[in-house]
């Protein structure tokens, strides 16, 4: 279990709001992004969704993703189309190649349960490292690759909690990523799903091609 999360006593319950005084009106936040489409590592975090069900919020709908880089809120004054821009030819000349990870342990932060990702090249450190050397990310927290559970829906004894986490019969699972994607999803919906707008296809010969499918 990681530490930092037993330095709390609790848990931090989520509220369901509009954060206003976040975004200021701003209508979208833009990250990049590895989808989980494998079926293998879809029915873990089912299982592990489940386990944790009567503890989290219902309806969380955000796609499971492990988020690469947090870009931030997309307008002139934050993340720009530029920026975003300057990423994707970046990402273009690096040609980069697929890379293994592994779907891993239950953990958790003080307001959200995730399961681990476990990345054996350390191929997600020099993605990140590709990003902000054009555009530093808005997220300033220590990076923990993840994917998110859900949303704690009220304090809950961490030490507790721990070990309910610790009994998760979630199996370490391999994967591939072919692709990473820039996407975003609405400010005044915490729990919501995204949207892709931008996919970058990963490959081991040919050179990478990006497909846009929106803008912002």
């Amino acid at each position: 279990m990681k530490e930092p999360f037993l330095d709390h006593e609790v848990t931090q319950p989520t509220e369901l709001r509009d954060f206003f005084e976040w975004h200021q009106g701003i209508k979208y936040f833009g990250f990049w992004a590895i989808e989980i489409k494998q079926q293998q590592c879809l029915q873990q975090i089912k299982i592990a969704q489940q386990h944790l069900a009567k503890k989290l919020h219902p309806h969380y709908l955000r796609q499971p993703h492990i988020t690469v880089c947090a870009s931030g809120l997309l307008d002139e004054q934050h993340f720009t189309h530029h920026a975003l821009q300057q990423q994707i030819e970046k990402l273009q000349e690096s040609k980069l190649t697929a890379f293994p990870l592994k779907l891993s342990q239950g953990n958790s932060f003080s307001t959200a349960p995730y399961l681990a990702i476990r990345d054996p090249s350390n191929a997600l450190m020099t993605l990140r490292k590709l990003l902000n050397s054009i555009c530093i990310e808005q997220d300033a927290a220590e990076y923990v690759p993840h994917v998110t559970l859900g949303f704690y829906n009220q304090a809950y004894n961490t030490t507790d909690l721990a070990t309910d986490i610790a009994n998760l019969s979630t199996l370490e699972t391999d994967f591939i990523v072919k692709e990473i994607v820039f996407a975003h999803y609405n400010t005044n919906e915490i729990q919501g799903r995204y949207q892709v707008l931008h996919r970058i296809a990963l490959n081991t010969s040919d050179e990478n091609k990006t497909v846009q499918v929106n803008k912002f």
